[in-house]
């Protein structure tokens, strides 16, 4: 890790020593081959800060996911191991959810100053755009007195498809953008209509000065906008993976959050895997009801440490008019089905008393779905053990 982050830095320190030569000043040309020398360094010179742009940008992409993946996994495992803890132990770790709580608030404080990051890289995409469309600006300029000062030569030996050929191409090239670019066919024929001319002019005396340096200028202000607009493509591209990263990033953070807030809220104690089932509306034990209870006392450790909640519920059937004559509603037929436990407990199996505790919860936290055999596992008495001293 150590090694790779030394090479981004020295990559970075590299990368800004090449924009600074770039950024430096220039001589003004005096030649046409002046000029292509120019053009050529100032496109090596584009090419290789893309380059480098794009090796920077992909190995803190990397970097960055595997670490906040990793940090996620952790605190994912953590929480799991202390909801075991809980609920199958009976026991609390205070201490280990503060911690948990500090390290999500810490990477809750990285994925802030990522989202900066972000806006910052948006900047930069701006910032290229506003540059690109200066370039593009500029070859459009030259184009229009280009196009002015042909329109000035009244001579008739001057061929009309050359004036149409450059408004005909202008006006594809005038509708350039960042995100579309220029198009290469309509910049290439009002190039190639300018040098009609230029040929023209200088056969019949004409000077073309003027004209040929805003060609060789035109050409170079679109090879440097084609070359940001590759960075612009590249950086859009980057930003959206880095969006949907931080995106999934926010969404883990939030689930980490959410899950430790319900381990805080989490009974104490260990449910007995085995339940009881009741047909609708119906508290009456049946066979394998009266042998789970068996199985159960039975099981139950001989020590005062504990008592025992019996929990009854239903599934989100109404109650009917008749049955409507023994219980108002489902939370007294929930009740029911746990007192018919306890008394079974009591009067035959000779269950301590003072170990018990009753509940009733209705049709709420059970099964909603409408199939018959779910709606059975909603009409149920489960058993959970609880520590005296830290009832909730």
């Amino acid at each position: 890790m150590k090694t790779t982050l030394c090479l981004i830095v020295f990559t970075i320190i590299l990368n800004m020593a090449v924009l600074m030569a770039a950024d430096a000043p220039k001589a003004p040309f005096q030649t046409r081959e002046d000029v292509y020398i120019l053009i050529k360094e100032e496109l090596i010179l584009t090419v290789d800060i893309y380059k480098a742009q794009v090796e920077i940008l992909s190995m803190i992409l990397n970097l960055e996911r595997k670490d906040l993946r990793q940090r996620n996994a952790d605190l994912s495992d953590q929480i799991d191991n202390l909801r075991l803890l809980k609920v199958y132990e009976g026991k609390n770790n205070e201490e280990q959810m503060a911690l948990l709580q500090e390290q999500l608030d810490t990477t809750r404080e990285d994925l802030a100053n990522a989202y900066l990051n972000l806006d910052q890289l948006n900047t930069k995409l701006k910032q290229t755009e506003a540059k690109i469309m200066d370039y593009y600006s500029r070859v459009n300029k030259l184009a229009e007195q280009t196009i002015a000062e042909v329109e000035k030569d009244k001579n008739p030996k001057l061929s009309p498809q050359i004036l149409s050929s450059m408004k005909s191409n202008y006006a594809i090239m005038s509708k350039a953008s960042a995100t579309e670019g220029m198009d290469d066919k309509a910049f290439m024929g009002f190039k190639q209509a300018t040098a009609d001319y230029i040929k023209y002019a200088a056969s019949n005396g004409i000077d073309t000065k003027t004209m040929e340096n805003n060609l060789m200028l035109v050409g170079e202000y679109f090879a440097s906008a084609q070359a940001n607009q590759k960075q612009y493509g590249d950086l859009q591209l980057y930003i959206s993976s880095y969006q949907m990263m931080l995106d999934a990033e926010k969404a883990d953070k939030e689930e980490l959050q959410r899950r430790l807030d319900e381990l805080r809220n989490l009974p104490f104690g260990k449910t007995y895997e085995d339940k009881i089932y009741f047909d609708s509306g119906s508290v009456e034990l049946d066979k394998e009801a009266i042998k789970i209870l068996r199985e159960f006392a039975s099981s139950v450790p001989p020590d005062d440490e504990y008592e025992i909640m019996i929990t009854g519920f239903c599934d989100d059937t109404p109650i009917g008019p008749t049955l409507k004559k023994k219980y108002a509603s489902n939370w007294e037929l929930s009740l029911a089905r746990s007192s018919a436990v306890v008394r079974y407990m009591l009067g035959t199996l000779n269950f301590p008393p003072e170990k018990i505790i009753i509940a009733g919860k209705g049709e709420f936290t059970g099964v909603k779905d409408t199939a018959t055999q779910d709606k059975r596992l909603s009409r149920k008495v489960e058993f959970r053990f609880v520590p005296k001293d830290s009832k909730k």
